[in-house]
């Protein structure tokens, strides 16, 4: 499992093309995708997508749609942009300049950084998980999804905050599996009745662990994985119409176990206990009127709520009580939305063409 998949170093005299500037309309062509940068927590933005470069040739991922965003735990100017067909684009200083690796590789699907070492990132492509331990200078593939199915993807992949060794993966095959020696060898965890499209490890305790299905809801371990119980009872999925089926669920940095969901039923819904109870936080639209693509909490104020759509974000100071909105600077949905730990002002947003 250890054969090398060399990506070139683009790290040789560059020139940096210009950023683009100030996005306060709404667009639609083919350049209004890539990602976005606000320092006003939405109120303007600003694209984000020009690629080093040498010589006269300029680059940029502007007509790329994001299929996965993440931002490096331990470097706030490092983020990862993930695409369904032209590789990984990959900034170290928010934004600014960026690089690309992993081309020709197939659709990139997920992404996860080692939450303590810098540089150890982990992709899934198609059906294969990649690994860098240099800053995307060289990669490795460290499992492949070998089902006789040509559609099972790697969905989901996550690394243990504790013990980064301990690595997750899980696949459109509905199996979860789990790698203790940093992805050199694997084992199945469980096989779920549906697949797998994403896993969220708690940052406190890592032997809790969600595991999001498509449309049979969530699941909750609280022994890394022995014992698995659904999130939601069955009073609560007979009360609230498709809710099980998954928009978004992210953890709530401001309480030891906490959760934020969006399903198809069309409100948000909070747990501050592990999903033990739940608030609902009402919106401005009706139940199933909205598809909610992205979530964020501020880490410093659990009451600062975010979330994205087709058309819009919204932003909420007080737990959802009140939304602010704001249009989206391009025609495609809010699918990803970073907000920078160091900078409470500041939000990155990954978009993407939907149906």
């Amino acid at each position: 499992m250890k054969n090398k998949f060399l990506i070139p170093a683009l790290f040789s005299l560059m020139v940096l093309a210009l950023s683009g500037c100030i996005i306060n309309l709404k667009t639609s062509n083919a350049s209004d995708g890539g990602i976005f940068k606000s320092a006003d927590l939405g109120d303007h933005w600003a694209q984000i997508t020009s690629v080093y470069h040498v010589g006269d040739v300029a680059y940029s991922f502007a007509s790329y749609d994001a299929t996965a965003l993440v931002m490096d735990p331990t470097d706030n100017k490092a983020i990862y942009f993930g695409t369904a067909d032209q590789g990984l684009f990959y900034t170290y200083n928010g934004g600014t300049g960026w690089q690309q690796t992993l081309t020709g590789s197939g659709p990139i699907n997920a992404l996860a950084v080692s939450p303590k070492e810098r540089c150890i990132i982990y992709a899934a492509l198609g059906n294969r998980l990649y690994k860098t331990v240099d800053c995307s200078r060289h990669w490795s593939y460290q499992l492949i999804e070998t089902r006789e199915d040509p559609n099972n993807q790697i969905n989901a992949v996550a690394v243990d905050s504790f013990n980064t060794n301990i690595v997750y993966a899980g696949t459109s095959g509905r199996g979860l599996f789990r790698s203790d020696d940093s992805g050199f060898s694997w084992h199945a965890v469980k096989f779920f009745d549906d697949r797998i499209l994403d896993i969220l490890i708690n940052q406190a305790d890592s032997r809790i662990i969600y595991a999001a299905t498509a449309l049979k809801g969530i699941f909750k371990t609280t022994d890394a994985g022995v014992t698995w119980q659904p999130l939601f009872s069955d009073q609560l999925i007979k009360d609230k119409e498709n809710l099980l089926a998954y928009r978004a669920l992210i953890l709530d940095p401001t309480v030891p176990d906490g959760l934020l969901y969006a399903s198809q039923y069309g409100f948000l819904m909070r747990s501050k206990d592990g999903g033990a109870s739940w608030q609902d936080i009402k919106l401005l639209t009706p139940p199933s009127a909205t598809l909610i693509y992205s979530l964020a909490i501020n880490p410093k104020d659990g009451n600062n709520l975010f979330y994205g759509t087709a058309k819009a974000l919204y932003r909420s100071v007080d737990n959802g009580a009140n939304w602010i909105t704001r249009v989206l600077p391009t025609a495609r949905a809010a699918k990803f939305i970073l907000l920078d730990p160091q900078a409470d002002n500041t939000l990155y947003l990954g978009v993407k063409i939907v149906q």
